[in-house]
């Protein structure tokens, strides 16, 4: 079927999430190859949202990755334009969780209506740059400390001493030179003005979610 992605609302790519990095990281950040067959009416799916109190069996217990890797996980789906969904109990939402699902400037992001999914259009250092073309012109980023996972031995494991990196965000080279206004969306902070790159730090399994939106 030559649109086969067209078939159905949306679809599933990939096998059931579980509350772990490693499971994050391959049922999400490898969807940069799903991206142009994703948009309105078809909408990839990567799975349930392990955020809250989550249950892989019989049992309930708190979500076992930690408060980046839930910041990078509710950050990566809503670049994807994938689905929302949350199997959490609603009344034992607790803050922290209700934060994460209900900023408005993060879910304008999954919701936008131009239905692109985001690319992932460089890695360097360790860490992984997404981007999202938005219906108002300008584009959403996420720059994600993934430690270059699966590349060392290392990198499955997390030993809490990390630390976090400084990362050089060159945007002229993803083509987009010129002058932007920079916006931290999880803090719904304008950081400035910046002309050609933005010097950020990193936490590890962490993201910076920047809106960009071209400055005359």
């Amino acid at each position: 079927v030559k649109d086969w992605n067209r078939v159905t609302n949306m679809y599933r790519t990939g096998p059931d999430i579980k509350d772990s990095w490693t499971s994050l990281y391959h049922t999400s950040f490898t969807l940069d190859r799903w991206a142009p067959f994703a948009g309105p009416g078809h909408w990839l799916d990567p799975d349930m949202m392990i955020l809250g109190e989550v249950s892989i069996g019989p049992m309930m217990h708190p979500t076992r990755l930690t408060p980046d890797e839930q910041y990078s996980h509710v950050s990566i789906f809503s670049l994807l334009a994938a689905p929302m969904l949350i199997g959490c109990p609603l009344e034992r939402l607790d803050d922290f969780t209700l934060n994460l699902l209900s900023n408005d400037e993060v879910i304008a992001i999954n919701q936008d209506p131009l239905g692109k999914a985001g690319r992932l259009v460089a890695e360097e250092n360790g860490i992984q740059i997404w981007l999202k073309p938005l219906e108002d012109g300008a584009f959403a980023v996420g720059l994600f400390n993934v430690a270059d996972f699966g590349k060392t031995p290392e990198s499955y494991f997390r030993w809490g001493d990390e630390t976090a990196k400084t990362f050089h965000f060159d945007f002229a080279k993803l083509g987009l030179p010129g002058t932007y206004q920079l916006r931290d969306v999880w803090r719904q902070k304008d950081l400035g003005v910046f002309k050609g790159a933005y010097d950020a730090e990193i936490r590890h399994h962490g993201v910076l979610l920047l809106k960009l939106t071209q400055s005359r």
